[in-house]
């Protein structure tokens, strides 16, 4: 309910304006006072947060040059006027009438319909009233009707003054429009509130100020990073504030807008300055600040969501084999999918080895958790050891809970955060042994690699012990090179796909553009297979890829040197290539610097390699066969029949 102040100049206008009340049910608190002593009421009793006040006369506009709160003036209407005039009729000296325009036509009109004879004198401002009352008096008036004409004033000069008393109708309009105004003032107040609190504590320093340069305010972000009060004076900003400052230069070239990287208080600081424009004006301008340290953190959070949990796309069911070996490898990936260890994938950039890790989580028990990816080969150590560890720690591990880490280019990381990431695992085996029931929470890691660890082990620049960590299983992605006979298939998958992608209809390419896709050398793997099919499409004009079309596309795969396995990781997200494996070569020198847990296939079947498996699960699982059974996505029946044929 709105909260209303009526400051009455005059006791029977208090009474009039009770008996309303009582009778309508508004709340309105009411004062007496005229002219100063009602403006000291007015200001006194402001602070207690009134949502309008309302007033009469000279009173009431006294009061609306000097306080901050709404004042609604009650207005006198037409009835008003006539009970005024009909009380005056019969008077036998001079009657004035002094007032605006519109005060005096009403008086005209109703004194011409009471056959009264009226002196008009028209005052619009406050400091025509002296003029006009010397004016009445030289021409003998002895009485005027006035709403803006005090009393006192009138009495000074001889004359006698008659206010039109509003009535009922006038009381009533006037309480009706202070609490429209009070509707309005209450929205603006909540506008003003959020706008005020989003300033203040917004992250980055704010800092205005208006065109003359007189008045400058900041938010508390800026007074730490400028040292200043939130307002003062623009002569007392300082150095730095003035610096922020400096935008006559960019206002001449036509510019609105522009930012630089200030040195203020030792702080590299990215200052954006705008300009304020007003009807082609310059009327202020502001700056937003930001500190190039926290745009850095800010940078690493994004990273994080950019790089952080996703959803895993490939499924085992998109890779592509057409022999029987390659399907026979697929088999075993697919058996480390149930399996909670580590596993570690080699192969050459753009073969597809986030895609196998994907097919693996979605696989798994896992599946609906997250999938979080890391690029070790991308990323600066600083930030590695933010999307790493975090401030607790274990930030990794916190985001993926539950889920599957991701880590690609591992040989990237530097021995200080290879140091720390065997730290966190070790404490994660601790804390998993020590209370088997978390283990459900632990993210299984999956890394990948160009080239084999062990090279990078012999010269130094990789732990053993995060081998061991990461090698629970090893498998090996062939280059494209090397499975040539899958090119002719993958091309089918990536023309399937670009057709309902583009809304072609191409069926395939000529026996020639095959050929000589076939032959290529594919430094780039996979990945180049589907960017060129992908540009053999576009070119197509017809259902067939022609070799006339293809020409320049196919002659620029003859000209690419060989690979180096020295190549970053390939790109996030090949959903659609068809990576395949197969069982890494091992020694036994390498199986006994392995993990003791992992698991090595060489010269074994898949029906060995999954009886090993399910050992693995029913120990890690403490003989529970109905867990074991759930987490190999099998039932418990199959379970047991499994076991009793191993």
């Amino acid at each position: 309910m709105a909260r209303i102040l009526l400051i009455a100049p005059y006791p029977g206008l208090k009474e009039l304006f009770i008996e309303i009340t009582q009778e309508t049910g508004k709340k309105v608190e009411i004062e007496i006072g005229e002219l100063t002593k009602g403006l000291a009421i007015a200001r006194e009793r402001e602070k207690e947060g009134w949502d309008a006040i309302i007033s009469h006369g000279t009173t009431a506009r006294l009061l609306q040059q000097h306080c901050h709160i709404p004042v609604v003036e009650v207005r006198s209407s037409g009835y008003d006027m006539l009970r005024t005039l009909m009380l005056l009729k019969g008077f036998p000296g001079k009657i004035g009438v002094v007032g605006s325009h519109g005060f005096i036509q009403g008086a005209e009109t109703v004194g011409t319909l009471l056959d009264m004879d009226l002196s008009f004198f028209l005052t619009e401002k406050e400091e025509d009233n002296e003029t006009v009352l010397q004016q009445a008096a030289v021409q003998g008036v002895q009485t005027i009707i006035s709403e803006v004409i005090s009393q006192v004033d009138a009495a000074n000069y001889g004359l006698h003054t008659f206010s039109v008393v509003p009535g009922r109708e006038a009381v009533i309009e006037a309480i009706n429009e202070a609490e429209r105004i009070s509707t309005y003032t209450a929205r603006e107040k909540a506008t003003h509130f959020l706008y005020e609190n989003i300033f203040r504590g917004y992250e980055d320093g704010i800092v205005a100020i208006d065109a003359k340069r007189n008045k400058m305010i900041a938010n508390k972000k800026a007074e730490v990073l400028l040292g200043i009060e939130a307002e003062l004076n623009s002569e007392n900003t300082g150095e730095a504030t003035t610096l922020c400052f400096q935008f006559d230069d960019i206002v001449i070239q036509g510019q609105l807008s522009t930012e630089e990287i200030c040195n203020i208080s030792g702080k590299e600081i990215l200052v954006k300055k705008r300009v304020i424009i007003d009807k082609d004006e310059v009327v202020g301008a502001f700056a937003i600040l930001k500190e190039i340290d926290e745009l850095k953190r800010t940078e690493s959070r994004l990273r994080r969501i950019v790089y952080g949990p996703k959803r895993a796309q490939t499924r085992f069911t998109d890779l592509i084999a057409t022999t029987e070996e390659m399907k026979s490898q697929i088999e075993t990936a697919r058996l480390f999918s149930k399996y909670e260890t580590p596993v570690l994938i080699y192969g050459e950039p753009g073969v597809g080895k986030q895609s196998l890790a994907e097919a693996i989580h979605n696989d798994s028990p896992r599946r609906d958790r997250p999938f979080l990816i890391l690029d070790c080969g991308t990323l600066c150590d600083s930030d590695l050891q933010t999307d790493l560890f975090g401030e607790d720690g274990a930030e990794l591990f916190n985001t993926a809970r539950g889920g599957t880490i991701y880590l690609s280019s591992i040989e990237k990381l530097s021995p200080d955060v290879q140091d720390k990431l065997i730290h966190l695992l070790q404490e994660a085996k601790k804390k998993q042994a020590g209370n088997p029931e978390l283990s459900p929470f632990f993210p299984r890691i999956i890394a990948s690699n160009s080239r084999e660890l062990q090279f990078e082990i012999k010269r130094g620049r990789f732990r053993k012990e995060l081998y061991r960590m990461l090698s629970g299983g090893t498998l090996r992605i062939p280059s494209l090179r090397e499975r040539k006979a899958d090119i002719p298939e993958l091309v089918r998958w990536f023309i399937a796909s670009f057709n309902m992608r583009e809304g072609k209809q191409i069926v395939g390419v000529r026996p020639e553009v095959m050929a000589q896709l076939t032959e290529a050398p594919w430094p780039e793997n996979v990945r180049q297979l589907k960017s060129t099919v992908e540009k053999l499409c576009q070119t197509g004009r017809g259902m067939f890829i022609e070799a006339a079309e293809a020409e320049d596309i196919l002659r620029e795969l003859f000209t690419v040197p060989e690979p180096s396995l020295e190549a970053e990781e390939e790109t996030s997200g090949q959903t659609s290539a068809k990576p395949e494996i197969s069982r890494k070569p091992s020694s036994n020198r390498e199986h006994t610097e392995s993990n003791a847990f992992s698991i090595q296939i060489e010269n074994k079947t898949l029906e060995e390699l999954e009886a090993e498996i399910i050992m693995r699960v029913l120990e890690e699982e403490h003989n529970n066969q109905s867990q074991a059974a759930k987490r190999l996505g099998i039932n418990r029946t199959t379970l047991w029949r499994k076991i009793n044929k191993a």
